[in-house]
């Protein structure tokens, strides 16, 4: 178990900032023997989990990765779903539309379609982000169950500093007014309007979020873009089987 362990932890290191990574790296982040590195890179190796590129001795993730990564891609159906009306959306607003999901202490990007004007927001799929920083990741917290959204909450406080108490609250307002606005919360000059998405079962799935440059954002736009948002978000749902809205 603890060689599954050490595999994983490995695993974990690769991002979409990082992917690649030298038996060196792993060995002064992780601590581990480089032999015993070696030897899971190695496995990782002969299965085709891992690529070695014999000029620098550098692995990247292989194609058994990408194999599964499309099976759970064909497993989200809300993507699907979602699709069309992402891209209707970013025909009506001009702006960058994605999708998020809950990945431990952070949201993902599953989903995007990009705005077509030459100054947007920026956003790969694939990405992961702090669950506790911008209006995507705030909305997946919110509407989580309770003990979860402590947990999490004492898990960033832990770890970043932050005020429990105080996001809790403010969690708790964006679950009653049924979205989250932010405006250069995680990067400056950018604004989000995000929302829920629900399942046949009422449980969130994920979120969708309107995001572009602050200097395009007014506040009666921002009010439009949630109008918008909101309609988009309850279509989504209700196509995933989502019985009503209070």
């Amino acid at each position: 178990m603890k060689s599954f362990e050490k595999m994983f932890n490995i695993l974990s290191m690769y991002s979409m900032d990082r992917t690649s990574l030298s038996i060196s790296e792993i060995q002064e982040e992780l601590k581990y023997p480089k032999s015993t590195i070696f030897r899971i890179l190695n496995t990782l190796e002969k299965n085709n989990y891992v690529e070695r590129n014999p000029d620098n001795h550098r692995y990247s993730l292989g194609f058994n990765f990408f194999r599964l990564g499309s099976i759970v891609q064909s497993q989200l159906d809300f993507r699907k779903v979602s699709l069309p009306i992402m891209k209707r959306l970013v025909a009506e607003t001009n702006e960058t539309v994605e999708l998020n999901i809950v990945d431990g202490l952070n949201r993902v990007c599953i989903e995007k379609v990009d705005s077509p004007l030459d100054v947007r927001n920026f956003v790969r799929i694939g990405e992961r982000k702090p669950l506790h920083l911008g209006a995507s990741g705030k909305v997946l917290m919110a509407f989580l169950d309770k003990a979860e959204q402590i947990r999490i909450a004492e898990n960033l406080q832990k770890d970043t500093g932050i005020d429990k108490e105080r996001l809790l609250s403010s969690l708790e307002d964006i679950r009653k007014q049924g979205y989250a606005c932010t405006r250069g919360e995680r990067v400056p000059g950018s604004f989000a309007v995000a929302a829920p998405l629900f399942d046949k079962d009422g449980q969130m799935t994920a979120s969708l979020t309107i995001a572009g440059p602050i200097q395009r954002l007014s506040d009666e736009r921002e009010k439009e873009l949630l109008q918008i948002l909101l309609k988009a978000s309850r279509e989504i749902s209700q196509n995933l089987g989502y019985p009503s809205f209070s």
